[in-house]
């Protein structure tokens, strides 16, 4: 499944590439409130944190719009605006459980584990250890997130994240792929100032995980007598191999020669 899925994420984010630039652009703001918010924070701590608060705010509702796009990419369909306005209208309440694990991660990393850290004594190292090793696990679930509740519309923001947990649990192997992919991704993203494959890339290439993810639990949900031994991802894959269709070099740069 790795396999295709790398080359299903490179044509579909090929194939977008100029939305995703423009989508990527728009996390510009809420990372400009990020940086804004630690110029001044030691002159004014507390509207510091305010901005840091509208920056995590901006970025899970902006990444709920991204989302409802990169879904049409991942099916092979074209979004738009309508799709990320839409995307506010059924799935708003899943933004909001976004801001809130993403604003306690920041407070965390910027103020929990220092603390225990600093307390200089066994308990806070064992502490401040343990709650490195969660806000991991919470990080490597949330890449599930939103994907997951666009593929799953009729769950609720809990039931989304309790599923990213079942998820990362039996996906384990896949989710620390999807995890350095992301890494990668962003370096790169970095490199080329936001652009490629830049945050709504990243989006794409988890929405597209999903996507081949739940033709796996589609078919033991078909057939409850089978096990994971039971799967056999070529078959699984057959229709996906067919949209994606054979591709080249020459198709790929000058699509209407081929």
């Amino acid at each position: 499944m790795i396999g295709f899925l790398i080359k299903k994420v490179f044509f579909d984010i090929w194939d977008n590439l100029l939305m995703l630039v423009l989508l990527s652009l728009g996390f510009v703001a809420p990372l400009g409130l990020v940086f804004l918010s630690g110029y001044i924070g030691e002159a004014n701590p507390a509207i510091s944190v305010i901005l840091l608060i509208l920056a995590v705010l901006a970025f899970s509702m902006y990444s709920l719009g991204v989302n409802g796009v990169v879904l049409g990419y991942s099916n092979y369909k074209k979004g738009g605006f309508r799709a990320f306005k839409e995307a506010f209208r059924f799935h708003i309440g899943h933004a909001f459980l976004h801001f809130g694990i993403c604003l306690a991660i920041a407070f965390m990393i910027m103020y929990g584990i220092p603390f225990y850290f600093s307390m200089g004594n066994y308990f806070g190292l064992i502490v401040g250890f343990m709650v490195f090793w969660i806000l991991v696990s919470v990080v490597l679930a949330m890449q599930y997130f939103f994907p997951l509740c666009f593929h799953m519309e009729a769950d609720g923001a809990f039931k989304t994240l309790k599923k990213c947990f079942l998820i990362v649990s039996d996906n384990f192997g896949t989710t620390l792929f999807l995890a350095l992919r992301s890494i990668i991704d962003l370096a790169l993203t970095i490199l080329t100032a936001s652009l490629i494959p830049g945050l709504a890339g990243i989006a794409l290439s988890r929405m597209d995980t999903i996507r081949l993810l739940m033709k796996k639990y589609d078919f033991l949900e078909a057939n409850p007598d089978c096990t994971k031994k039971d799967l056999n991802w070529e078959d699984l894959l057959y229709e996906e191999r067919k949209l994606v269709g054979p591709r080249s070099l020459k198709g790929m740069i000058f699509p209407w020669k081929d």
